[in-house]
């Protein structure tokens, strides 16, 4: 299987910190969001890695010029129309199946979350979201996005997941009770491709609904390094 690292977007909230104008440059304890990507996704065993990337952005290549650790393929993405678009754009090389790596999302506490999501797959066969419990103080930074309605056990010992919450990004993430959220980690089947929408948070919570979506547990800290905050917080915690 095939690793995607979606690297078009603008990154607007993060343009003061861009490095070369790129949010995915942006280090955290020495080392870019995109190295630490692409390291993730060597350690967990993908035959090759896809770049989605934007003819604005050439910085992104410069910096995996000599990288030889898999097959490395980039693909532009003419204007950022979203993730969907992006993932679609990548399908034309990987095909139906992939393991989707966002470069702005980091996990302290966990040394490769993506092999949790291929854990799920080989267990279930089904498309698979990584997901975290969300706690304090990193859980106050969050805004409420991503939330999963619940997790119930499935019949291989798999949670599934019942429904993904609407997105309320003005909002805290509710830190009351066991709450679980969506990262910016999932494996990808042909099945997500089924769906009618062009939306990525209404395609998984309409295969939710039909019992279809599996999320893999990382137990980690999850910072979203897209924020003033979680960088600020990241590099409190790695520098």
């Amino acid at each position: 299987m095939w690793g995607v690292i979606p690297a078009a977007g603008r990154g607007s909230r993060m343009e003061e910190h861009h490095i070369d104008g790129c949010k995915e440059l942006i280090e955290v304890g020495g080392r870019s969001m995109l190295l630490r990507t692409v390291d993730e996704l060597v350690a967990a065993g993908v035959s090759g890695i896809v770049v989605v990337t934007s003819p604005e952005k050439p910085a992104i290549a410069e910096t995996l010029a000599d990288f030889d650790a898999a097959d490395l393929e980039f693909v532009e993405q003419s204007e950022p129309r979203g993730i969907v678009d992006a993932l679609r754009n990548a399908r034309e090389v990987v095909g139906d199946e992939m393991l989707v790596a966002s470069p702005d999302n980091l996990f302290i506490g966990h040394p490769c979350p993506s092999a949790e999501l291929l854990a799920a797959h080989r267990l279930t066969g089904k498309t698979v979201i990584g997901a975290v419990q969300v706690m304090s103080p990193w859980g106050e930074l969050l805004s409420d996005t991503g939330r999963i309605d619940a997790l119930n056990p499935g019949a291989s010992g798999e949670l599934l997941i019942t429904g993904i919450c609407e997105k309320q990004k003005e909002q805290p993430f509710p830190m009351d009770g066991e709450n679980w959220r969506c990262t910016g980690r999932m494996l990808l089947t042909s099945r997500f491709w089924e769906e009618p929408e062009s939306d990525d948070v209404q395609m998984l919570d309409s295969m939710a609904s039909s019992g279809e979506l599996v999320a893999a547990p990382i137990v980690a800290a999850y910072i979203d390094i897209g924020l003033p905050e979680g960088l600020a917080y990241a590099n409190s915690k790695l520098n």
